[in-house]
């Protein structure tokens, strides 16, 4: 899919002095970035400089994306911003360029940005694994269990054999 304002016209932008700068907001669902069951997001704010110098065109810019995204360790929903404060191309124009299409690049630097792991802050605690309380919350009324099977707890089984000498 393609954002008319992210299609940039060779032709336009020479005889407007080969420098042009881009400014506005875009709805998420025009770069294909639908939300997601752990995801809400909302319109993009951007601004981009374009410069023709000599046979390429320079694009930098930076693009918000305020989201709502659901913390992986306690499930609570919280909002967020994902920045690309450092986009930066250069696309190669020969003769028979007309346009330059920006979409793909642009949509790619925001969902490379969007964290993988998100989390509400990072000293999140979670839930309780036994009966489910956000802990952030405070601590629940679980007691814990105590780790008989912890990854050395078979060590404590294993039983060596001594060798006599003859």
């Amino acid at each position: 899919m393609t954002f008319p304002d992210f299609v940039v016209h060779i032709a336009r932008l020479r005889a407007g002095g080969h420098d042009q700068s881009l400014s506005g907001s875009v709805d998420p669902r025009e770069l294909e970035i639908a939300d997601e069951p752990r995801f809400h997001f909302h319109p993009i704010v951007y601004r981009m400089d374009l410069q023709l110098i000599g046979e390429r065109l320079v694009v930098r810019g930076a693009f918000t994306m305020p989201c709502d995204m659901e913390c992986r360790r306690c499930a609570e929903i919280f909002s967020t911003s994902v920045q690309v404060s450092s986009f930066l191309r250069a696309y190669e124009i020969s003769d028979g360029t007309e346009t330059v299409d920006l979409t793909a690049d642009i949509r790619e630097d925001i969902l490379l940005t969007l964290p993988s792991f998100p989390l509400c802050k990072d000293s999140c605690k979670g839930l309780c694994p036994q009966c489910g309380k956000n802990l952030n919350e405070g601590p629940c009324s679980c007691r814990p269990e105590p780790d008989v099977t912890g990854k050395w707890a078979i060590l404590d089984e294993l039983k060596f054999e001594q060798e006599e000498n003859p």
